[in-house]
């Protein structure tokens, strides 16, 4: 009998066939993992079944044919059958054939198999190879004939799906009386069944368990690869699941972003990728042009730090900030952001909604309010003035009325005083010397009557300038009347605006049409805006009033010599609500008032200004027809 170790090395050479085997596996392996694909082929191929595409495959009623291509395996079986001189069948974990047997003996195949009772056997020892370690073979005796049989297990993960038995030969010691007293049990013919006996090849135990241990080896890698390839295949189909909903979503965000009234622009970092059809109706421009742009670029110089810092950075925020589109047009725009996953790519969404005329429009709220706020005021104020002017003309009026009497009374006594004053030389009256008394006290007398008339005037004038008159009751006007109660009103303000005031007025002027109330309302707006616009008092202002025969109007002329008007502006200033004076209290109604007076007497209001250099308005009047050019 031979030594053990010569049936090893005898062993290893005849299984090097085998070695080589399962380094081109493992080296398979390798090659599947860097490069992520499914298995490619192994032989024919080792293809995992292309039914496996959805996860829910992975459950305990899994297949071998689910996870093994059966004719690329059947292949490597009938390899190693051949190279190992073995029989090898692949069974499902009920001992049912998978694959086609490979160097089934003739007493296996063609005797105990062909009766019922042997292949009952045969099955129930073929399911009976199950074991939880795939790398340590089991080998017994078959519980059918009696001849040697090893086997180990194939796992898919910790899913046990399949047995792959060896055997079919004699391992010493043998026991021929009892393998045909088996004959006998099952039925079969004892003469062939002693025949095909002698055909079962004989091996040590030894070898026969080296080469159990080279099937454990090629299954465990066989059953690795499979499984790699399964969890593969399930992230392949996970990931194509992912894709498909990938692209809906970005349709449905197509869909959505070309129906909406907003710019969106996708960006990597501020630079633009695409634009819906709103951002090219908004700003201009093509999506060739988009490319290569930053949102930023779209910003107005002023705000392009800011568009720049958060949308660079994908800020998850909403701010303002003005934008200039391709014509130079300003929009003032709200920006709102997010970050998305576009095309596979982290990257971000801006939305850009023009709110230029929501601004604009809160902004005229605004003023209105105002306007009502200022209207109620100066209502308010017209009532006061009204009601000081009663209070103070009240006194005043004892004034006029005694100052004149006093006159008569000095006059009167003035002879007995100068003849007192001759007979007894100097006294005093008041504390004053009569000498010195009786030379300015007419003089006194006189200026307190001028005063004392003068602010029974300006009350006047108050009150007819304070007084609520309908704009259409008309009659014949003087505008000298109206440009001097005017003056009046603005006597103080003037002089302390400027000391160099001239004004240039006809003798007399022609009668015009209208209400004198609402005319001096003009006049007065011009000249107060003039005083508002000097910043020096030597800065001075004049006024004109003549009558222009060949228009057969009269025109009133207001100059200043301030800060003028900016050309952008001169064509709004008679705008409802413009001003430049906001700061300031003002309210942008008083020249849109003029102008609607003018306007109201079939008259002009022109203005014209270099920024610097003063400003001149123009307000014309008509003059009312006589009876005679009527006829």
């Amino acid at each position: 009998m031979k030594s053990k170790d010569e049936n090893l090395n005898k062993t290893s050479v005849r299984t090097e066939d085998f070695i080589d085997e399962l380094n081109t596996l493992r080296g398979r392996v390798s090659e599947l993992e860097a490069t992520r694909s499914l298995c490619g082929h192994f032989g024919k191929g080792c293809n995992l079944s292309t039914l496996i595409t959805d996860p829910q495959m992975e459950n305990n009623n899994s297949r071998f044919e689910d996870y093994f291509d059966v004719e690329a395996i059947q292949q490597i079986q009938d390899a190693f059958s051949e190279a190992t001189s073995v029989s090898s069948i692949i069974t499902d974990l009920n001992g049912r054939p998978i694959t086609r047997p490979s160097r089934f003996c003739k007493l296996c195949n063609d005797v105990i198999r062909k009766t019922p009772k042997g292949l009952k056997n045969c099955m129930r020892s073929d399911a009976a190879f199950g074991t939880k370690s795939p790398l340590e073979p089991i080998m017994r005796p078959c519980l059918s004939g009696g001849l040697w049989d090893g086997g180990t297990s194939f796992y898919v993960g910790d899913r046990h799906i399949a047995n792959w038995i060896i055997g079919q030969v004699r391992c010493p010691p043998i026991n021929d009386e009892r393998i045909k007293g088996y004959a006998r049990e099952i039925g079969a013919d004892a003469d062939e069944f002693m025949e095909a006996l002698k055909l079962v090849p004989v091996m040590s135990r030894e070898k026969f368990l080296s080469v159990c241990n080279v099937l454990c080896l090629v299954a465990n890698q066989i059953s690795i690869l499979a499984h790699k390839n399964f969890l593969q295949a399930q992230a392949i189909a996970r990931r194509r699941v992912a894709e498909a909903a990938l692209r809906e979503s970005e349709e449905r965000f197509r869909q959505l972003s070309q129906s909406t009234f907003e710019a969106i622009f996708i960006h990597r970092d501020g630079e633009i990728l695409t634009t819906n059809k709103a951002g090219h109706r908004i700003f201009g421009y093509s999506q060739e042009e988009f490319s290569g742009l930053n949102i930023d670029d779209l910003a107005d110089p002023i705000h392009r730090e800011k568009v720049k810092e958060y949308t660079a950075k994908i800020k998850k925020s909403r701010f303002d900030a003005n934008f200039r589109c391709r014509d130079g047009k300003m929009l003032i725009c709200e920006i709102q952001q997010r970050d998305i996953i576009f095309q596979g790519e982290n990257v971000g969404v801006c939305a850009v909604r023009d709110v230029t005329e929501r601004i604009e429009s809160e902004r005229q709220s605004k003023e209105k309010e105002q306007q009502l706020i200022q209207a109620d005021k100066m209502v308010s104020l017209g009532i006061l003035v009204s009601g000081m002017a009663h209070e103070i003309n009240n006194p005043n009026s004892f004034m006029t009325l005694n100052l004149p009497l006093l006159g008569d009374i000095w006059s009167d006594i003035t002879p007995i005083l100068e003849e007192y004053y001759h007979e007894n030389g100097e006294f005093l009256a008041g504390g004053l010397e009569y000498s010195e008394l009786r030379s300015f006290m007419p003089d006194l007398l006189s200026r307190m009557q001028e005063g004392a008339c003068r602010i029974s005037g300006i009350v006047n004038s108050l009150k007819d300038y304070s007084r609520i008159q309908p704009g259409e009751l008309m009659w014949d006007v003087d505008l000298l009347d109206v440009i001097k109660n005017s003056l009046r009103l603005l006597e103080n303000m003037i002089s302390h605006k400027t000391a160099k005031f001239e004004a240039d007025l006809a003798e007399s002027l022609p009668t015009v049409r209208g209400n004198s109330q609402r005319l001096s309302q003009v006049l007065i707006n011009l000249l107060v805006n003039s005083c508002e616009a000097l910043t020096d008092r030597k800065q001075g202002i004049y006024l004109s009033a003549k009558y222009n025969k060949a228009e057969n109007r009269v025109d009133i002329i207001v100059r200043d010599e301030g800060s003028g008007i900016e050309i952008e502006n001169l064509k709004k200033i008679t705008d409802p609500f413009f001003t430049t004076k906001r700061n300031s209290g003002g309210t942008g109604l008083g020249l849109s008032v003029s102008l609607s007076i003018v306007q109201e007497h079939s008259g002009e209001l022109e203005f014209s200004s270099n920024p610097g250099g003063g400003t001149v308005a123009i307000f014309s009047i008509p003059v009312l027809e006589s009876e005679d050019e009527n006829a």
